[in-house]
């Protein structure tokens, strides 16, 4: 390990099999003491037995009924979206990363708030007034401005290698929904560069697989860390799992 540690990120979309590629390639030419992944326990321990939550599994993490309500409306409406941008649902860049991971017998820290009060504070601020607010924020936008950030979004899924290609749409979430946006993008990426930074800061060379739209906010959150603008929180945690995958090396004569 080197006294002060690396971070190369990797930004991607989901469930493009581009940045799938992507990830197993940087994985492997960077050989990092850890990969790091934008998920939580509950999230890792179900890809990387492969399979998907059970209600019961649901009603044991979110006690909450309406955290729960959140989450399968969520899952539900990603999946179709998935779907009809012509995307298999059924694979990730997560997936992606830990599967490279073990192969390389590389731990992975798991660098995302927990999903459980990611949804019990959305819960908590978004109700039966959002809609109307939305639709107020959406009259207040021109036509002008309408048809620039239409035209922001129309860049291929492929072509996105930073934050900035997706920018306008995390900007376009910031101003018709704010409430959203502060608690699934802001409020996570500050947790996760307060992972990212602690990981650094322990020497540790590692590769964080990230969405897009997570990237630049993370950047911003860890420049703030570095300069001392934000205090590092000594008691968030970080867990650190090795992943359960069997990889089969077939050798090549």
């Amino acid at each position: 390990m080197s006294v002060q540690g690396s971070i190369t990120f990797v930004p991607s979309v989901h469930f493009s099999p581009t940045h799938c590629r992507r990830v197993r390639e940087t994985i492997r030419a960077e050989a990092p003491d850890l990969v790091a992944v934008e998920l939580d326990e509950f999230r890792f321990e179900h890809l990387d037995r492969g399979r998907r939550p059970t209600s019961a599994d649901v009603t044991q993490v979110f006690p909450s009924t309406p955290a729960a309500a959140t989450y399968g409306a969520i899952t539900a409406l990603q999946r179709t979206v998935v779907r009809l941008s012509g995307l298999d649902p059924e694979t990730t860049d997560m997936e992606a990363a830990i599967e490279t991971a073990a192969e390389l017998d590389t731990e992975i820290a798991l660098i995302d708030e927990r999903i459980a009060e990611t949804l019990a504070e959305l819960s908590a601020r978004v109700g039966l007034e959002t809609l109307p607010k939305f639709c107020l924020r959406i009259q207040r936008v021109g036509p002008q401005t309408q048809a620039a950030q239409i035209e922001a979004l129309t860049r291929p899924v492929g072509e996105i290698e930073h934050g900035d290609d997706v920018q306008p749409a995390i900007d376009q979430l910031r101003q018709l929904l704010p409430e959203v946006a502060e608690v699934m993008i802001d409020r996570r990426d500050r947790a996760m560069a307060q992972r990212l930074h602690r990981l650094r800061r322990e020497g540790n060379d590692v590769v964080a697989v990230i969405g897009a739209g997570h990237h630049n906010g993370i950047q911003h959150a860890l420049e703030e860390l570095e300069e001392g603008d934000i205090d590092p929180d000594p008691e968030i945690s970080l867990p650190i799992r090795s992943s359960i995958k069997t990889v089969v090396r077939i050798p090549i004569d």
